[in-house]
C-alpha cells in the first residue's frame, strides 16, 4: 500500500466473528440466567437443586471463546507513539508545541532504525501506521478523541487533553471575570455548629445499627435479586455492544486520520516502504502518530478497525 488512505471506523467483523459462534450458549445462558429468580423462589424447604443445562452445554462454547480471546490477543503489536509534546519532539516555545506531518513521518521512520532502542522491533514484519492531523488545537484534540474514543493509547490520551486545554486557553484568556456584588446571600453553616456535629456524631451510630436490621433479609432472597442484578448487567452489556456496532456502522473517511499498512521486511525495509509514496505536506502543522509493528494476525484487528 503506497498512498496513505483517510481511515473509516468500523467494526472489526473479521477479526471478532468468533463472537458469533458463542450467540448459541449466550441466549441459552440468558434464558437460564432469567429463570433463576422463578427456580430459586421454590427452593425453601430443599436440601439440595440440580444444576442447570448451561455448564454441560457451554463448555465447547467457552473452550471456542477463550481459544479465539488468545488468539486475538496473544499476538499484541509492538506500539510507538509520536506526538508534538514530547521532549526534542516538537517545535515552538513553552507550552506551544508543533510537529508538521513530513517532520512526523521522519520521526516514526527513524525509530524503526534506532540501533540505540532496546525495544525496538526486529525480523521480518509488518508496520501500521496512522497520522492524525490538524490546524488548530480544537481540531487536533477532536480528531484525537474520536481514535481514542475506540483505542485509548496513553501517549494520545494526554495529547488530546493538553491540545484540549491550550484551546481552551486560548479562548478563555481574553475573558474578564465578573465579580458580583458584596455582600452575598448564602445559606446558613448549620454543619458547623458544634451541637449539630456532636449530635449527628452520636446519631450516626444508632442510625447505622437500625439500617442494619431495615436491610437484613434472607439469603433466598438475596439469591433472587443477585440473579435479577446479573440478568440485567448482561442485557446492559449487550446493549452497549450493539450501540457501538450501529454507532460503527456505515461511517465516513475521516481526512484528519489517515492510515498506511507496509511489509513484510525487516525495520530498514519498513522504513523504506514507510517514505515511500506522496504523504501529507507541511499544511498541517499539528499532527501525531502511531506505528504499530507484528505479524499480519497480530495487525488484523486494528487493521480492520481503521477500515484498510
Amino acid at each position: 500500500m503506497t498512498t496513505w488512505a483517510p481511515v473509516t471506523m468500523q467494526w472489526p467483523e473479521q477479526a471478532t466473528h468468533w463472537m458469533g459462534e458463542l450467540s448459541a450458549a449466550k441466549d441459552l445462558a440468558g434464558g437460564e440466567l432469567a429463570s433463576t429468580a422463578q427456580r430459586l423462589a421454590g427452593l425453601d424447604g430443599m436440601t439440595s437443586t440440580n444444576p442447570g443445562p448451561v455448564g454441560a452445554a457451554a463448555e465447547s462454547a467457552i473452550a471456542a471463546g477463550r481459544a479465539a480471546l488468545a488468539g486475538q490477543m496473544g499476538e499484541v503489536p509492538a506500539c510507538l507513539t509520536v506526538t508534538p509534546f514530547q521532549s526534542g519532539v516538537g517545535q515552538g516555545r513553552g507550552q506551544q508545541r508543533f510537529l508538521s506531518a513530513p517532520n512526523l513521518l521522519q520521526q516514526l521512520a527513524s525509530k524503526l532504525v534506532d540501533a540505540g532502542d532496546a525495544g525496538r522491533p526486529t525480523g521480518p514484519q509488518y508496520a501500521l501506521s496512522l497520522m492524525f492531523l490538524g490546524t488548530r488545537y480544537d481540531q487536533f484534540a477532536e480528531t484525537l478523541a474520536r481514535f481514542n474514543a475506540l483505542l485509548p493509547i496513553p501517549d494520545l490520551v494526554r495529547t488530546e487533553r493538553r491540545a484540549r486545554n491550550l484551546s481552551r486557553l486560548e479562548t478563555e484568556k481574553w475573558v474578564i471575570p465578573t465579580a458580583g456584588p458584596l455582600p452575598r446571600w448564602q445559606t446558613l453553616p448549620l454543619e458547623r455548629c458544634t451541637l449539630v456535629k456532636a449530635a449527628k456524631q452520636s446519631m450516626s451510630g444508632q442510625l447505622a445499627v437500625l439500617e442494619s436490621y431495615a436491610a437484613d433479609s434472607s439469603p433466598m432472597g438475596e439469591l433472587v435479586a443477585l440473579a435479577s442484578r446479573k440478568a440485567a448487567q448482561q442485557v446492559g452489556r449487550d446493549q452497549q455492544l450493539n450501540d457501538l456496532k450501529a454507532l460503527l456502522a456505515g461511517g465516513n473517511a475521516d481526512t484528519s486520520m489517515r492510515a498506511r499498512i507496509v511489509g513484510p521486511g525487516d525495520s530498514s525495509e519498513l522504513r523504506r516502504l514507510l517514505l515511500e509514496g506522496e504523504a501529507p505536506g507541511h499544511e498541517w502543522v499539528l499532527s501525531a502518530g502511531v506505528l504499530l509493528v507484528g505479524s499480519q494476525q497480530g495487525l488484523s484487528f486494528v487493521r480492520e478497525l481503521v477500515g484498510l
